[in-house]
């Protein structure tokens, strides 16, 4: 597992001496690299006396209206945060908030919610789509980078080869 900080845009803002972040954004969908980022997070929001926010995205057709979700996709965000909460408390985070939410597009919504919470550190799962050359980032993570006012720090592990 990695990490990479991407956050270019603040780096002229930073001539002054840099502030620990104090509002952590995670978003979490209860897979393998999901979990392992969450716990790390969680650690993080320890070491800095931060407060955790946890986002569960329940992505939703475009014909679909985000008010009227099916219940049964937010049963499975209310899984997730679940399986989310569990994670915190087992780490023993104090101030943690989870979010479920519906989405049309993943990457968006996530940028949103950073605003909305004012997020001062982003941690993001990479995710790869698979290209004919080699792989690269999947839409949301792109999406992420390029719009995110905030710090964004991604989690991945090294691609398996065939």
């Amino acid at each position: 597992m990695g990490l990479k900080l991407f956050g270019w845009r603040k780096a002229k803002q930073q001539v002054q001496e840099a502030q620990p972040p104090k509002r952590l954004l995670i978003p979490f969908s209860n897979m393998h690299d999901d979990r392992e980022a969450l716990r790390f997070a969680c650690e993080m929001a320890q070491v800095f006396d931060a407060h955790l926010t946890i986002l569960c995205l329940v992505e939703t057709p475009r014909s679909v209206g985000l008010e009227s979700c099916p219940a049964a996709r937010l049963q499975e965000g209310e899984l997730a945060a679940a399986a989310a909460r569990e994670i915190a408390e087992e780490i023993g985070v104090a101030e943690c908030e989870t979010v479920i939410r519906p989405a049309h597009h993943c990457g968006y919504s996530i940028v949103n919610a950073a605003e909305e919470y004012q997020t001062d550190l982003l941690f993001i799962t990479a995710r790869y789509r698979n290209g004919r050359a080699r792989p690269a980032l999947d839409d949301t993570v792109e999406v992420v980078l390029r719009k995110a006012r905030c710090q964004v720090w991604l989690y991945g592990a090294p691609q398996e080869v065939d």
